[in-house]
C-alpha cells in the first residue's frame, strides 16, 4: 500500500497537523497534546448518533471511543475536532458555587482570592487559638 500525507486536526485540542503519513499507526499521536490519532473519534465513519458509535456494518465494537485501536475501517478524518459549547457547564458550576457561598471563576475550583481569603481566615484562627507564636 502507497504511503500518502494528509493534513487534519487534532480530534481532541483543534491544533492543526501537516503532513501526516497515511495508513496511521495504531501508535500515531498529536504532536500537540499527545492524544492517539487512531481513535474513533478521528475517524470519517464516527457517528455519536449510531447505536455503537459507527457507520461501518462490518466494524467490530469499540467500548473506549478515544482510545487508540486496531479497527481496520478507520479513516482519518481532517475535520474531526468538535468544539464543545460549555456554556450549560460553566452555569451549573455557577449556581453550585453560589448555593455553597463560593465565588465562581470560569477555572476549575475555587477563585484564587477565595483560595487565599480561606488560608488567611484559617491562619487566623490558628493564632486566635495557640496564640501569636514566633
Amino acid at each position: 500500500m502507497a504511503s500518502r500525507s494528509m493534513n487534519m486536526q487534532c480530534w481532541k485540542c483543534g491544533h492543526d497537523l501537516k503532513n501526516l503519513l497515511l495508513p496511521f499507526s495504531r501508535y500515531e499521536e498529536c504532536s500537540f497534546c499527545k492524544a492517539d490519532l487512531h481513535v474513533c473519534m478521528a475517524c470519517k465513519n464516527f457517528d455519536p448518533s449510531v447505536s455503537d458509535g459507527c457507520r461501518e456494518d462490518k466494524a467490530d465494537f469499540i467500548l473506549d471511543k478515544d482510545k487508540a485501536n486496531f479497527c481496520d475501517y478507520f479513516k482519518a478524518n481532517p475535520k474531526a475536532y468538535k468544539k464543545l459549547d460549555k456554556k450549560e457547564a460553566r452555569a451549573a458550576r455557577a449556581k453550585l458555587a453560589e448555593l455553597f457561598g463560593e465565588e465562581f471563576s470560569n477555572e476549575i475550583g475555587p477563585t484564587a482570592s477565595t483560595a487565599q481569603s480561606e488560608s488567611d481566615d484559617a491562619l487566623a484562627k490558628l493564632k486566635e487559638i495557640f496564640g501569636e507564636q514566633d
